[in-house]
């Protein structure tokens, strides 16, 4: 089934998970046919490929249709509606070096590769379909060290989902709103269960203070320069007091139409975090282990709190109402679009 295509590792889906998948489905190698140079399977196969290939674009999946081991064993008018929904979805962020803030404060130049960012954090209505997939039900696709905790990760009516939602089902009128209340590994199991991972620290900041200045890999403050403008992101300073729509505040977005970079939520990135930065220093160090958050949200009150440098995270554990996340995939991922 679809909701099989799910992995638990760090990374996003391993190299050769989606060709086991869609080369099951077909009958394996044997099964198939060579015409005009590609391989194509019997009529009930292909059938099965393509009602697979329909459902992953239908929950948001579309990744597995995409990388690079499962495109032979599909036809191409089956990988168009996957493409799109990367890019009605997803913004390519080009290669190249960024000035990473560490937590101590130096600067580390970091160059990336190629990468694609979902252009909005994950919603209520995304996040719903992996409640009702079982995602939360399914102990293989979580991470070993943190099955003593699953039983936490219940709604407000003791069943599963995230913090603030009753009987599995997110809050009436806010399908579109960032989906919180879920801690790190909520975030992370997520992203695998959609074939992407969560970005890094350089990742989240290159995109987030891209167009790059010319001095060689420093990002502006904000997504849209370096001046505040409390009209742009959905910050104390907007007045809104809660969260918003995930495509609010459009003059905010960064020249590749990527949103609420700055604003709306916090964002779990994958980045552990040792201790946090608070006076010269000083750092605060956390009995707990804690992950990098990133961009400030409703509530944060001071500007110097969501630029694309500043450091702070959460314990991994934690559901707060002010964190959600948003997933990346690396470029090499994906096949070439033809």
């Amino acid at each position: 089934m679809a909701k099989d295509l799910i992995v638990s590792s760090s990374e996003a889906a391993p190299q050769g998970w989606a060709a086991r998948m869609f080369g099951k489905l077909g009958g394996g190698r044997g099964a198939a046919s060579e015409k005009g140079g590609k391989q194509r399977f019997a009529g009930s196969a292909e059938k099965k490929i393509q009602s697979l290939t329909q459902r992953l674009v239908a929950d948001d999946r579309y990744i597995f249709v995409l990388l690079g081991e499962a495109v032979e064993n599909i036809e191409d008018q089956g990988i168009g509606p996957a493409w799109k929904a990367l890019d009605d979805q997803m913004a390519l962020v080009p290669a190249g070096v960024v000035q990473v803030v560490r937590s101590d404060g130096a600067v580390q130049p970091t160059e990336l590769t190629g990468y694609y960012l979902d252009r909005c954090a994950v919603t209520n209505q995304q996040f719903q379909r992996f409640v009702n997939a079982g995602g939360y039900d399914n102990l293989e696709i979580w991470p070993q060290e943190v099955w003593p905790s699953l039983m936490r990760f219940t709604d407000q009516t003791g069943l599963a989902g995230p913090r603030g939602w009753e009987r599995s089902k997110f809050p009436v009128g806010k399908a579109e709103h960032p989906v919180v209340g879920v801690c790190w590994y909520e975030a992370l199991t997520y992203a695998h269960w959609v074939g992407k991972r969560l970005a890094s620290a350089a990742e989240w900041q290159k995109a987030a203070g891209w167009p790059e200045h010319l001095s060689g890999g420093c990002g502006n403050r904000y997504p849209w320069g370096d001046i505040f403008d409390p009209t742009r992101a959905n910050l104390w300073a907007a007045g809104r007091g809660q969260t918003v729509p995930v495509r609010e505040f459009p003059k905010g977005a960064t020249p590749n139409g990527i949103y609420q970079l700055t604003g709306n939520v916090w964002e779990w990135i994958n980045d552990p975090l040792e201790s946090i930065p608070c006076h010269s220093h000083e750092t605060f160090q956390s009995w707990k282990p804690l992950r990098r958050i990133v961009g400030g949200a409703f509530n944060t009150y001071f500007p110097a709190e969501s630029t694309c440098q500043f450091i702070t995270g959460q314990p991994e554990l934690d559901r707060c109402d002010n964190i959600g996340f948003r997933c990346a995939i690396s470029v090499d991922r994906i096949r070439p679009h033809a």
